[in-house]
């Protein structure tokens, strides 16, 4: 059976706004406690178009849990400096003690054909999709082994993994290799009875989505972040005794995975 998320604690990576706000505020409501995280805490993004799922900070998130009656921190954390993300950890053990779930959601585009691609985007994008991620479970499990109660470690990837996108060589790639880390951490974990899986949110109302240029993709429908919350939570609440080791779709969650049994391989 998959475990009640009471009194657990959560770090959620890119926490201020669209996807990472609807986990965070999901999470609270099952009555986990939130680490909000993102590196700025001012609202960029507030007189751009398309604010009312792409404006935020990591402190309005982080209110809006208490509000509710909720447990939540907010910590400023650059993922692409590994000294922050190990503040992070370090915070959130001071904090509340101890680590349950691990939600990596923070990633960053790459929108260029090969021969036009900025080496610093590039690197950008590498540091944030494929380092940071690798960078906040080795900080953050020696102490949920430690624990020994298990966990759920999950990422936010893309169908760009597993397909061509035109102009997205360089995102494709980072999507991809963080798919492999975390099938591969799958494995090293389970003995600890953690969960690791892959979550593909699909077309969501974000700046991100709304901002870029995603040719072959308007077809398919936008949904609300909100809409990730139930699939989102759901994983949170796995094991390695219950699922793990999976790259899931939101728009199969109730279908082919979640809410039915399902056993790891």
């Amino acid at each position: 059976m998959s475990q009640s998320l009471r009194g657990k604690i959560a770090i959620v990576t890119g926490g201020s706004r669209g996807i990472g706000r609807a986990i965070c505020q999901g999470l609270a409501a099952e009555g986990c406690g939130v680490v909000v995280t993102s590196r700025t805490e001012v609202d960029e993004s507030a007189d751009r178009q398309f604010r009312r799922h792409s404006s935020g900070t990591i402190h309005k998130t982080a209110l809006a849990i208490q509000q509710l009656g909720g447990q939540s921190l907010a910590v400023k954390c650059d993922l692409s400096y590994s000294d922050d993300i190990r503040r992070l950890v370090d915070t959130t053990l001071e904090h509340f003690g101890r680590i349950d779930i691990l939600v990596s959601n923070a990633g960053i585009d790459c929108e260029s054909s090969v021969p036009d691609l900025e080496v610093e985007a590039l690197d950008q994008c590498l540091a944030l999709n494929i380092r940071a991620p690798m960078l906040l479970c080795k900080y953050a499990l020696p102490a949920m082994i430690e624990q020994g109660s298990g966990g759920s470690i999950f990422a936010v990837t893309s169908g760009a993994a597993r397909g061509y996108r035109p102009g997205r060589v360089g995102y494709s790639m980072s999507k991809a290799a963080l798919d492999r880390m975390f099938l591969s951490l799958a494995e090293e974990v389970r003995p600890h009875n953690m969960a690791v899986n892959l979550f593909s949110p699909g077309r969501v109302d974000t700046w991100m989505n709304r901002n870029g240029d995603w040719p072959g993709t308007a077809h398919i429908p936008m949904v609300l972040p909100d809409e990730v919350i139930p699939a989102a939570v759901w994983l949170a609440k796995q094991t390695a005794e219950t699922f793990t080791g999976q790259w899931v779709e939101r728009a199969e969650f109730g279908e082919t995975w979640g809410g039915v049994a399902h056993r790891p391989k």
